[in-house]
Formats: structure tokens, C-alpha cells, sequence
């Protein structure tokens, strides 16, 4: 299993989960059904009109070969950027592989 792809904090999740999908040569049925939710629901993440539970990263992750930490990490930053943003300062660590973005 490759879970080491290329995250960058420039590409959008919505972005990455279409580009890991087809890079996987894995069809949007083949995602929602390993994840038990509509193939409309695949095609709206990665359209970026629907954010998934966040339940659904860690099992998305699996399937997309993406390390999960990564991946919950870029999926925090966007659905909640000002939480992301927050724990990160008053934790004192630097925000990487996410968005930068002020709490």
C-alpha cells in the first residue's frame, strides 16, 4: 500500500480525493461503496459542495492509500480552519501540510 502520496498544503481536499481516486484507477461507486454512503455523495466531495463526516476519514484514507494522520489533519484544517488554527497556537506547533489560516 502506497500511503505516502504527494499532500500539499496548496491542493484542496476535495482536489486530492479526486486526483488519489483516479491516480488508484478506483471509480467514484467503488469509494462510496467501500465507505457505505451514494456515489452522489462522492461526487459532491470531491466537487467540493459537501463535506463528509469526518467519521469517514480514516476509512477514506485507507481506500485512497493516504496516510490517515495526513489525512485528518487537511480535513480538520478545511471543515474547521479556526479550531485547526487555534490548537495549533496554543499548542506552540507549527501548522504544515494544511493551510495556514488565523484563529
Amino acid at each position: 500500500m502506497n500511503t505516502n502520496p504527494t499532500l500539499t498544503a496548496e491542493e484542496p481536499l476535495n482536489a486530492l480525493l479526486r486526483r488519489r481516486r483516479l491516480e488508484l484507477g478506483l471509480l467514484q461507486a467503488e469509494v462510496a461503496e467501500s465507505l457505505d454512503v451514494s456515489p452522489e455523495a462522492v461526487t459532491m466531495w470531491e466537487a467540493g459542495r459537501r463535506r463528509m463526516e469526518l467519521c469517514k476519514v480514516p476509512r477514506l484514507a485507507s481506500v485512497l492509500q493516504i496516510d490517515p494522520k495526513e489525512l485528518c489533519t487537511k480535513a480538520l484544517c478545511e471543515f474547521h480552519p479556526r479550531f485547526y488554527a487555534t490548537l495549533f497556537a496554543a499548542c506552540g506547533v507549527a501548522q504544515t501540510n494544511a493551510r495556514k489560516v488565523q484563529p
